[in-house]
């Protein structure tokens, strides 16, 4: 009889630790929520449906280098990486601004900026992400490449969904 009462109450402890671990991820502020090596998965920019996977690391001070990836769909193409930082933090939402330049396949020299813009939310007590890509395209040249003004950018050239899955987490010092 006392293994059948101490069965139901070992479950219960076992859920209410689960929620208590899950809900202290999700109550840290969103910037410390990101901070670690994501694998990011966008889909909804190549004509024929494929996606480009590439991995993004977020520091503490909100830095994020998006590493290089493929493009599936488009013959597997490399794309160069991007920096980027964290530039909104609401609540569970962020805003995340990245930068790359376009090349001129033939002499390599930059012809433009693809300015993307991830806008999203947390997601699975803070291992996931779910964002909208917003892609804007931006002369630029050798000569002369201007700062992009995120109030002046217009409306996006592309509109894509992101999907960020936590990788890792950095080391913290223990005193």
């Amino acid at each position: 009889m006392k293994l059948s009462i101490l069965k139901p109450i070992a479950t219960a402890l076992g859920l209410m630790s689960a929620t208590a671990s899950h809900a202290a991820d999700t109550a840290k502020p969103v910037i410390d929520q990101l901070v670690g090596t994501w694998f990011i998965e966008v889909t909804g920019v190549l004509p024929d449906g494929g996606a480009y996977q590439n991995i993004m690391n977020v520091d503490a001070g909100g830095a994020a280098d998006i590493v290089g990836g493929w493009m599936f769909g488009a013959g597997g193409v490399k794309f160069t990486d991007s920096p980027a930082s964290v530039t909104k933090v609401d609540g569970n939402s962020f805003e995340i601004q990245m930068f790359a330049f376009l090349a001129d396949t033939a002499t390599g020299a930059p012809k433009g900026m693809n300015v993307t813009i991830y806008r999203g939310e947390m997601q699975d007590g803070a291992e996931a992400f779910k964002a909208e890509a917003d892609l804007y395209y931006l002369p630029c040249s050798v000569e002369h490449c201007p700062a992009p003004k995120t109030e002046t950018l217009g409306a996006p050239a592309t509109v894509a969904q992101v999907v960020g899955t936590r990788l890792a987490l950095p080391v913290t010092a223990q005193h």
